[in-house]
């Protein structure tokens, strides 16, 4: 009977040593795969790491964008208000982009100007600005 029993023991042992080792194997096995997979979907995914920088990329530009738009904005607003509020600013205005002066005022032309600014005032001068265009369908009427 000693021996049955220890047969049966030794048996139970095995068994037991089997199926411990077959569950470790199983979890080991199921953990690589499951390391497989995650390290799959962070590098190939539909939403991979790289398509998260390149978004985390183009969020910081369109963020920059906001900001210069805002400055800008208030760049505008202030300048609506001077344009309702300040009529030396609008003088300011007149005198610049339209060329307008007032009786017996003279306008002297500063000659010796820096190289880049001749370049800039050429630059402009180039230009058409949409007041010369009305200016001579004025004068195009006005000769009809």
């Amino acid at each position: 009977m000693d021996r049955k029993q220890s047969l049966k023991e030794s048996r139970h042992l095995r068994n037991t040593d089997f199926n411990e080792k077959l569950i470790s194997r199983s979890l080991k096995i199921a953990a690589f795969i499951m390391l497989v997979i995650s390290i799959y979907t962070i590098a190939f995914g539909e939403n991979n790491i790289f398509e998260y920088y390149k978004k985390v990329q183009f969020r910081n530009e369109l963020m920059t964008q906001v900001e210069s738009i805002k400055k800008e904005n208030q760049d505008l607003e202030r300048k609506i208000q001077y344009l309702q509020n300040d009529p030396f600013y609008i003088e300011k205005l007149a005198r610049e982009n339209l060329g307008l002066m007032k009786d017996n005022e003279e306008i002297y032309v500063i000659v010796g100007m820096e190289k880049k600014q001749k370049e800039e005032a050429q630059q402009h001068q180039q230009e058409e600005r949409w007041i010369d265009k009305i200016k001579e369908k004025y004068q195009q009427f006005k000769l009809q």
